[in-house]
């Protein structure tokens, strides 16, 4: 049927449970026990856990909040997301600028960085977090002793931020549910996907698979396909990309589909897909059980991710291109999840999502990167600053200032407010690639348009001038001191519907929200001086 819809504004945050008779419980999925990769993010609740239990609960009577759940400030914030009355305290640029290191004069050089769809900038407290992490908390999870307690704390920190900055929305709230499993980027998470789909397919399903993306969401069902016997049909981009052709789709989604991999944003183009109506034509056409498989890595650092309202069953992105640590994320619907078990160790329960899919456990210095992303996200649009010492915890608060999370309401606000910062260098880059695309100085594909509906500041040309070539536009923008590249970016198949020569590739410039008008203006500065001569 039709995807699940909610209101935009919803909060996942845990809350504090108490049962009839006035005892407090943890929030739900939330268990400290003994088991080495820590209970308190992955296992259940057994005899030999009490006393773990009881330091847990005991927790609430000092005043204190275990890991994963509201603090009084958080409850007081989350009454009010939904609010219409809400006021958003937006940092402003200069500000945004200052928190990130390589863009201070100190630091860069005068370099302006071009180049985030390929990884972004990260601010300093992420570098820091994980620094502090690594000196203090440094020791395995679930071993009972203070040090474990806070390295618990901030790997399921680090889940519950993910999950609420995906937009995921929990089964008891009429969500899909689901869990965001951690792994070292999203070609390794999706990989592993993939391979936990090998019993599941045969000759006689079919695996629809989007040529306009990154090959991390390409190969792996490319090679299921070719384990499985299952029937690959390829979703063709247009004459230049067209990424999202329902049409194109309509027409080869069948009653036997069951796996379509697209992605929401391609690394090249740009374009921004109808991913709603994508869902809609799948559920209509295709399999009952049809698992839809979304590459966001292109899309999350500019909009929010809303994966409970669009009704994907899987969706990647890559935290280390949202200003965090080089970390992926996958996100698997409750449903979703039913249907596959995760390849680790044969002893893990398979209802241990996400340790099982998380192959000796997710990085945990990565994880404290990860929650201080969290609070630079907040502070695009609260201002406040987590490290202000009327907010600091003590170290042994296993909490750790979690009250500085941010709520998706927060989440929502940071990521449309960095839309709007993204919208006016945009604007000026398409109106430039656009005039040389139609006086014929470069050939763009993608979208000719600066609509925030329609692409994302991420634009690919080729030079179509004799003598001009894609490295000499890069070598002339880094002469300029300018961060930009060229290659395939990993979009070898659509680079050759496109009859783009793969090893030669495009120039590809793609901005966020702390770029500047000022940096496109020197860029457009550098590529008049190569294109025009």
């Amino acid at each position: 049927g039709a995807p699940h819809r909610r209101k935009r504004a919803f909060d996942p945050v845990d809350r504090i449970f108490t049962s009839p008779t006035g005892a407090m419980s943890p929030p739900p999925g939330v268990h400290l026990g003994g088991h080495p990769a820590s209970d308190a993010m992955y296992g259940t609740t057994t005899a030999a856990d009490a006393t773990m239990n009881e330091r847990y609960f005991s927790l609430y009577a000092k005043g204190k909040t275990p890991p994963g759940s509201s603090t009084p400030a958080a409850e007081a914030r989350d009454a009010g997301d939904d609010a219409p009355q809400r006021k958003w305290n937006h940092l402003p640029v200069d500000s945004i600028r200052a928190e990130f290191p390589a863009l201070t004069d100190a630091n860069h050089d005068g370099w302006a960085f071009m180049e985030n769809a390929g990884g972004s900038q990260v601010p300093r407290r992420v570098a820091d977090a994980m620094h502090h992490y690594m000196c203090n908390n440094y020791v395995q999870l679930g071993a009972g002793y203070p040090h474990s307690d806070r390295a618990d704390a901030t790997v399921h920190r680090a889940h519950q931020l993910v999950k609420t900055f995906a937009g995921v929305r929990p089964c008891s709230a009429g969500g899909a549910g689901g869990e965001v499993i951690l792994g070292s980027s999203s070609t390794q998470l999706l990989a592993t996907l993939a391979s936990c789909f090998d019993v599941l397919h045969s000759v006689g399903d079919e695996i629809v698979v989007q040529r306009a993306g990154h090959e991390a969401n390409i190969g792996p069902w490319v090679n299921l396909s070719r384990r499985s016997g299952a029937k690959l049909s390829w979703w063709y981009p247009g004459p230049n990309g067209n990424a999202g052709d329902v049409a194109e789709l309509e027409r080869i989604v069948t009653k036997d589909t069951k796996i379509v991999a697209l992605c929401h944003v391609s690394n090249l183009l740009g374009e921004i897909i109808d991913l709603p109506r994508i869902v809609e034509v799948i559920r209509t056409r295709a399999a009952r059980d049809c698992q839809i498989i979304v590459d966001g890595v292109a899309f999350a650092p500019h909009r929010p991710i809303e994966v409970d309202e669009w009704g994907v069953d899987w969706y990647a992105f890559s935290p280390y291109k949202v200003y965090g640590p080089h970390v992926g994320a996958l996100f698997g619907s409750a449903k979703a999840l039913e249907l596959v078990t995760g390849p680790n160790h044969y002893f893990i329960d398979p209802k241990q999502v996400p340790y099982k899919f998380e192959l000796g456990g997710c990085s945990h210095e990565a994880c404290a990167g990860l929650v201080a992303m969290g609070g630079y996200l907040r502070r695009l649009v609260t201002g406040v600053q987590p490290n202000d010492p009327s907010l600091d915890r003590a170290p042994d608060d296993l909490n750790i200032a979690g009250d500085l999370d941010p709520t998706r309401a927060e989440c929502v606000a940071a990521c449309e407010y960095m839309t709007r910062l993204e919208q006016t260098p945009q604007t000026v880059l398409a109106g430039y690639l656009s005039r040389m695309h139609e006086r014929g100085f470069i050939r763009v594909i993608g979208p000719l348009t600066d609509d925030p509906s329609v692409r994302v500041p991420t634009f690919s040309f080729v030079p179509t001038t004799g003598g001009v070539t894609v490295a000499s536009v890069v070598a002339a923008a880094h002469a300029s001191k300018i961060a930009i590249r060229s290659g395939n970016m990993y979009g070898v198949r659509l680079l050759e519907d496109l009859n783009i020569d793969p090893e030669v590739g495009v120039v590809r410039v793609s901005l966020v929200h702390y770029n500047t008008e000022e940096e496109v203006a020197a860029l457009i500065t550098a590529l008049n001086e190569v294109l025009l001569g």
